[in-house]
């Protein structure tokens, strides 16, 4: 951490009530998730289906927050909410110089305590506590553990060899990984059969009202004077947004995209050969090829929706030799980033990254520029015309998208707009697309 540190603001002090659920704090105006218990990822290549075990097995928890090499459970009991970001993480990410390290951060709420050990947030280590004796309990407890790089308190406790820091400027700093819901088809079906019958019912009642109004209160129209025109004045045009500010969230795409993914790979339909999948933010879709005259196109639609996927839809071939299917993955979260780099710091890094990176041996990049709105036909500029600098780039990689992660936490202005997986490819083949948009 810098040598200057920042001021730290003492929140009001009727701090002694105990914290409502004890699992969300306001840092900044954001609320935060905090009292998740974290875990070490054990399987890499399907960490979706460890976490629904996890989940599963512990009473009340429905929501799950995923990191690079561990991810927390949430429950929505102790007021955990889908979408909500982890603080815990979110100041990992700002503290990412530090692999080990602990703190009390004091916030209205009561006093926050978080450890974090080889880049990994401790199981139980997580923890808003409503009293300062056991948040200072707690610190003191983990002291007995050494080699911590960094210690954090308040500066009203004055312990030699700790420093204290503005949570506020740390959650700002660091990436928000957000909570995700486990059994988020069966809450939206749940939802769905709600509103249908809701929007019947005022259907019905509608009916009645008019049907009684046409009955006891309908009078002879009058027709009212007609009043002047009125001439809408003309509205300016809003500005219209620059492509950064509404990105698809790179961690939210991955996660959907593997799990619906993994499911489409582990389905196995006798005399049928699965061809490339391939995932976009909209949907993800692959194709069958017959290999076997005997087999039936009936087995690809009843093995498919034995899988229950959400939005699927099977489109099978007149010859009966090949079929596809579509799985839409519905809206993925948007978030803001900012490009900081120019397009020659941007060349410039990525061409260092591949002549000293062998993992980046299959990675191709152009420079290319968006125009907004385009050219007219005969090749003139519009007078508003905004032109938006970016590198395209595509990766062939045996590495998982959760092994990218890294490189794509790199970038600001980063977009992933499709990855591919070849089921057949006994070398794993996988292919990321996206663009790097330059300021």
């Amino acid at each position: 951490m810098d040598e200057q540190v920042t001021t730290y603001e003492a929140p009001p002090e009727n701090l002694e009530h105990k914290p409502e659920n004890g699992g969300v704090v306001v840092v900044d105006g954001q609320k935060y998730a905090v009292g998740l218990l974290w875990q070490p990822i054990q399987r890499s290549d399907d960490p979706l289906s460890e976490i629904r075990e996890t989940v599963e097995s512990e009473e009340g928890a429905d929501l799950y927050c995923l990191r690079l090499g561990q991810y927390g459970i949430g429950k929505t009991s102790m007021g955990h909410r889908y979408g909500m970001p982890s603080l815990a993480s979110t100041v990992a990410s700002g503290l990412a110089n530090y692999s080990s390290y602990c703190g009390v951060f004091q916030v209205q709420e009561g006093w926050w305590f978080v450890a974090v050990r080889n880049d990994l947030i401790l199981s139980e280590e997580d923890v808003l506590y409503a009293s300062e004796e056991e948040a200072l309990r707690a610190f003191t407890s983990m002291m007995a553990v050494p080699d911590w790089e960094l210690k954090i308190v308040p500066p009203s406790w004055n312990i030699e060899g700790a420093e204290h820091a503005d949570l506020a400027e740390l959650a700002n700093r660091g990436h928000k990984d957000r909570l995700q819901e486990i059994n988020a088809e069966r809450k939206t079906k749940i939802l769905l059969v709600f509103a249908l019958i809701i929007i019947v019912a005022v259907i019905a009642v509608i009916f009645w009202a008019v049907q009684i109004w046409n009955r006891v209160w309908q009078q002879p129209t009058i027709q009212p004077e007609k009043e002047p025109e009125y001439i809408q004045p003309v509205q300016p045009t809003p500005e219209k947004a620059q492509p950064w500010e509404k990105l698809t969230d790179t961690r939210s795409f991955i996660s959907v995209c593997w799990n619906n993914a993994y499911q489409l790979k582990s389905i196995v339909i006798p005399g049928w050969v699965m061809s490339t999948i391939t995932c976009t933010p909209e949907s993800i879709e692959t194709s069958f090829s017959r290999k076997d005259s005997k087999s039936l196109l009936s087995w690809i639609r009843f093995a498919l929706e034995e899988y229950q996927f959400t939005s699927l839809v099977v489109d099978l071939a007149q010859d009966g030799s090949s079929a596809s299917a579509t799985v839409s993955l519905g809206n993925i979260p948007k978030v803001a980033s900012k490009p900081t780099w120019t397009a020659a710091q941007l060349e410039e890094d990525l061409s260092e990254l591949v002549r000293a990176t062998p993992a980046l041996s299959g990675f191709n990049f152009s420079q290319q520029q968006e125009l907004d709105p385009p050219n007219r036909p005969d090749g003139s500029r519009p007078a508003n015309q905004k032109v938006y600098t970016y590198f395209q780039f595509s990766i062939n990689s045996p590495y998982t998208p959760w092994e990218w992660l890294d490189f794509f936490d790199r970038f600001t202005g980063l977009v992933l707009l499709k990855m591919e997986y070849d089921p057949n490819d006994i070398n794993v083949q996988w292919k990321y697309e996206g663009r790097i948009y330059a300021k």
